[in-house]
């Protein structure tokens, strides 16, 4: 079996085993296209009179990946290279085949994300650009011996989301090739652009993706033999039914009690940006404000005893002094204030002091 594809396989194993034991929250699909530009020690054909300035390539990329908490991800990653010879961006004196394949791990924040991974690569079918006497173009010129290589290496990379569904990428990637020195045949009545290139170990690379987010809760909703799936009050409390502050299937991506070694006062609830966030509970709202760290919030008092909190929004629907009803839209989804992400932080306290959401929603 061609070692690219063994690589490949061993990937694809190891991205599906992590799925199948990760909680699924979030994935996005993403397809986008890069300028490639790699590093040549190029041996320029003393008959050949023009200029080798540069070599780059276009990359068609595809991407799946998957959120295991609100800004960490793994993801798999392949690229094709494509072949453009006749662009004033893309070009150079050689040409050839790649296809590579990566699992990467990240952490996306509201707009931008850092990520590091591991890749296998394989390309084949190198030949060099001839030119004709007349300087004019001509065949492409096989190299003696193999025309093939495979290669493994580390990736570093970073995205920048410009809106919802459209980000830059750049990454930097370091190969280690099986063969990476090439010398071009001897062909009459052709002269190659170089008689003999070593491709050095890394490259850099920059594009434009449109990336498409969805959710899969299912994870978040499974019921326990004997109980209701459905997300329906737990406990009462003075004749209030609490319900779940985000639609659908919710999803818990940090739990109430101690995290990092100091108190989390409610939960974490998964969410995109611009998602509605639903009262709790029948109440008046008694702050709907900008807080410095909760960014956006809004409070909503329960008769005497209890309020419930609604912080990182990205904006908000209801003003100070308004009634709502359980499940009126009060705002939607951000990541305002200091959080890590896009998501819900959701704390219901009673008598001032925090309780576990999860005692009065089933999730």
């Amino acid at each position: 079996m061609h070692p690219f594809v063994s690589a490949a396989m061993i990937s694809l194993v190891i991205f599906l085993f992590t799925a199948v034991n990760l909680h699924a929250q979030n994935y996005r699909f993403s397809l986008g296209y890069s300028v490639q530009q790699y590093e040549l020690d190029i041996t320029q054909n003393p008959a050949f009179g023009g200029d080798i300035s540069f070599t780059q390539k276009g990359n068609l990329e595809l991407e799946l990946e998957r959120y295991f908490w609100h800004r960490l991800y793994y993801s798999i990653h392949g690229d094709y290279l494509l072949h453009n010879q006749e662009s004033i961006f893309l070009g150079g004196p050689v040409n050839f085949n790649q296809a590579t394949v990566g699992v990467n791990l990240g952490l996306q924040w509201s707009r931008i994300g850092v990520y590091t991974g591991v890749h296998s690569g394989s390309f084949w079918n190198m030949r060099f650009k001839g030119i004709l006497d007349e300087d004019e173009p001509g065949a492409w010129i096989q190299p003696e011996g193999s025309g093939n290589s495979f290669s493994l290496g580390y990736t570093i990379g970073a995205k920048y989301y410009l809106f919802k569904y459209l980000r830059l990428d750049a990454r930097y990637r370091f190969n280690s090739f099986q063969n990476n020195s090439f010398t071009a045949r001897n062909v009459n009545g052709q002269t190659p652009q170089a008689s003999g290139i070593k491709i050095n170990p890394s490259t850099f690379t920059f594009g434009v993706t449109i990336s498409i987010p969805w959710r899969n809760r299912e994870t978040g909703s499974r019921s326990r033999p004997g109980r209701s799936s459905s997300r329906t009050s737990v406990m009462s409390a003075e004749g209030l039914s609490f319900s779940s502050p985000v639609p659908g299937n919710a999803v818990i991506t940090s739990p109430f009690g101690q995290r990092w070694t100091r108190p989390h006062e409610g939960i974490d609830l998964d969410a995109n940006r611009g998602d509605s966030i639903l009262a709790a509970a029948d109440g008046v709202v008694i702050e709907a404000r900008n807080s410095r760290g909760y960014g956006r919030m809004v409070v909503i008092r329960h008769g005497t005893e209890y309020t419930t909190l609604y912080a990182h929004l990205d904006r908000l629907r209801v003003r100070e002094g308004q009634s709502v009803q359980r499940g009126q839209v009060i705002g939607t989804a951000g990541d305002s204030g200091v959080a890590t992400g896009v998501h819900l932080h959701f704390e219901i306290r009673r008598d001032g002091r925090p309780v576990d959401p999860a005692m009065y929603i089933r999730f």
